[in-house]
């Protein structure tokens, strides 16, 4: 199984994950949790003894080589697009390519989609060509390709697995459920025609109708792992119309509003000890460091225990300072969470006409969106304030 996210940055890297290549400055990283598939398929291959166990390895770390080139295809082309990949993560339920922001268009988040899809069909192509100019044309029939794949180790028997392989991920992938490629190329579809908006409801509606069927039908079959993953896409649907329907209702609210005034702010003689005490007497996770009336920049409460971790709590604020952007305050909460996005900061700060006015976190767009969002659910809508002179 593979999607695409395009997360904001509440959504930290992933931990546990190892960089294992780099890719046009892109990042491919394998989670720790991914050595459990390979045991699984070393100790299901173990039955035809040490050569079938080192098969099983073999061909799944083949499969995930599979799955990688397909969020290649989806990058790359993104790249091309001038969206910014931040990663592409292995996990055992697949590939995540996290995307820098939104494509700019809905023909652009088609082209994106199709691409990964397509790096199947190639690949498919290719091991079926090669599997025929290698063990004849016969090979390609389907009682042989069955026997491949479900007898002794073999060549193969590999190149057997890895097409069906490709196709089922072509395949699978291009369901019209959302967060699935398919998913996409319908809501692009849509999109050219409505609002995005609009068009991700629709798509997510009919995510999850499937993805509920699929559960359905799998639980009467008694495929618990199939139940499993229609029930991770009707969620994933789900998230899908929140994220869209909460980024339309944060262009109606900007920076300047949601700042808090009576944040803690810090001095650069401030020390590290001290802004743990401050976390955790207002919970407050990001404090600006001011100079002279300049700000100098932000100790967040991960810098900071990172910091300690260093030099101990002794030491000045200034060990844990990261930068971060500066936005007028004017500009929209959605156009605030795309620079969020697209910078990887975890806070961005906000000017007024009278200097710095405060900060916005990751976390407080998730709060602010979903008051907002229950608003918009009673028929209240914030509307923006006229701008300042």
């Amino acid at each position: 199984m593979e999607k695409v996210e395009r997360h904001p940055p509440e959504s930290p890297r992933m931990t546990w994950s190892l960089r294992v290549a780099r890719v046009r400055g892109i990042d491919i990283r394998v989670h720790a949790t991914f050595l459990l598939v390979v045991t699984y398929f070393v100790i299901a291959g173990y039955r035809h003894g040490p050569i079938g166990a080192a098969f099983g390895g073999a061909l799944v770390v083949l499969i995930f080589a599979s799955v990688t080139l397909h969020e290649l295809g989806h990058s790359l082309v993104a790249q091309a697009l001038g969206v910014p990949v931040r990663e592409i993560v292995l996990l055992p339920i697949g590939g995540v390519a996290r995307l820098g922001r939104e494509p700019r268009t809905p023909l652009h988040e088609l082209l994106i989609a199709v691409a990964g899809p397509a790096v199947n069909v190639l690949l498919a192509v290719g091991l079926a060509a090669l599997g025929v100019s290698v063990f004849g044309p016969a090979w390609l029939t389907e009682l042989e390709l069955l026997e491949a794949m479900e007898g002794q180790p073999s060549a193969s028997g590999l190149v057997a697995n890895l097409l069906v392989s490709n196709v089922l991920l072509g395949v699978f992938n291009m369901l019209p459920a959302l967060p699935m490629d398919g998913g996409r190329v319908f809501r692009a579809t849509l999109a050219m025609f409505t609002t995005r908006e609009r068009a991700t409801n629709v798509a997510a509606t009919v995510g999850q109708v499937l993805a509920a069927s699929m559960g359905i039908f799998a639980l009467l079959k008694g495929n618990f792992v199939l139940a499993l993953i229609g029930g991770f896409v009707f969620l994933a649907a789900g998230q899908e119309r929140y994220a869209v329907n909460s980024r339309v209702v944060l262009q109606h609210l900007r920076a300047g509003e949601v700042v808090n005034p009576n944040a803690v702010v810090l001095e650069p003689s401030h020390l590290l000890g001290d802004v743990l005490d401050w976390v955790l007497q207002t919970g407050q996770s990001h404090f600006a460091v001011i100079a002279g009336g300049r700000l100098l920049g932000v100790a967040s409460r991960d810098g900071v225990l990172a910091a300690v971790r260093r030099t101990g709590l002794g030491a000045p604020v200034t060990q844990a300072l990261e930068p971060v952007p500066v936005v007028p305050a004017q500009l929209t909460l959605e156009e605030l969470r795309a620079a969020l996005v697209e910078t990887g900061a975890s806070a961005v700060a906000v000017e007024d006409a009278d200097g710095f006015a405060g900060l916005v976190t990751a976390d407080d767009l998730a709060r602010v969106a979903s008051v907002a969002t229950a608003l918009e659910r009673m028929g209240i809508r914030r509307e923006l304030p006229p701008p300042r002179a």
